[in-house]
């Protein structure tokens, strides 16, 4: 074989690794998302399990599963879907009823528009716009109403050919229709994270990633802050990814707190995460 043609049959190979790593709305954290978004006419299927564990006292677990489907409308704009579901395991804790059910948590929908390719423009650059329905909270399974607007812009930068993926976040949350899950109606909530991986090895990143969250009752007043940090690990296949990681809470405050620079009245002290993607 002329040393031209095996020159520019590895040229393409290497590409087709290369994209084949980082490809378009793969999530290579748990908690923070890139800029991309999906080619017109694609659509993926997630699937996301965390588990909560750890309070100031007693036995918690708190399971979350969400199914979410995404579809690709145009090469810039992408729609999806979301199922939440809930599973709780709890005992002696404080100010909690003893439990070991399932309770439905809601529906999501989220658009996201990307105004900057990081591949084409040298950063990535996206706004992702979510409204949802929570008929059960996320802390017991406790009755709401729950109707919440969140607007988040995604930000993301890639370096190293690629191998090293620099994303961060940050929005903000409306929701009304609390009660009778808390003692106020309706809630201002304030997010950022921001993470950072490493391709070490064909198809496999490991990263680090934080996020954070400052919550508000009825819009204007204060009721806790919190600050979660963990690694990330990331594989992907030719038609499916994994990411795994681990997320613990460094610092917190909250009114009347029970830990010294921790929050545990509505968050708990690990938060594990799984998520699987299927392309299509």
């Amino acid at each position: 074989m002329p040393s031209l043609t095996r020159s520019s049959l590895f040229v393409a190979f290497a590409f087709l690794c290369t994209a084949a790593s980082i490809r378009a709305d793969e999530n290579l954290f748990g908690y923070v998302s890139g800029a991309e978004t999906l080619p017109k006419g694609h659509y993926d299927l997630y699937q996301t399990t965390t588990a909560r564990s750890g309070k100031d006292a007693g036995y918690y677990r708190g399971w979350d599963f969400e199914t979410e489907a995404e579809y690709g409308v145009t090469d810039q704009f992408q729609v999806s879907g979301t199922i939440v579901q809930h599973y709780f395991n709890i005992k002696n804790v404080p100010g909690l009823d003893n439990q070991d059910r399932y309770q439905f948590g809601g529906v999501e929908l989220a658009a996201k528009y990307r105004f900057t390719s990081v591949f084409k423009d040298g950063y990535g650059l996206a706004l992702r716009p979510e409204i949802g329905f929570m008929r059960y909270d996320d802390v017991a399974g406790i009755l709401q109403r729950m109707i919440y607007v969140a607007p988040t812009l995604l930000y993301q930068k890639n370096f190293l050919d690629d191998t090293l993926v620099f994303a961060a976040n940050g929005g903000v949350q409306l929701a009304w229709g609390k009660k009778p899950a808390e003692e106020y109606e309706h809630e201002l909530s304030l997010k950022a994270g921001a993470g950072l991986s490493y391709r070490f090895a064909s198809n496999w990143f490991a990263g680090i990633e934080t996020h954070g969250v400052s919550e508000y009752p009825m819009f204007n007043q204060y009721e806790h802050t919190v600050v979660f940090a963990g690694p990330s690990l990331h594989y992907a296949a030719r038609r499916w990814w994994a990411t795994l990681s681990w997320a613990y809470q460094v610092w917190g405050n909250e009114v009347s707190p029970t830990v010294h620079n921790m929050a545990f009245a509505e968050e708990t002290r690990n938060e594990f995460r799984l998520k699987l993607g299927f392309n299509f």
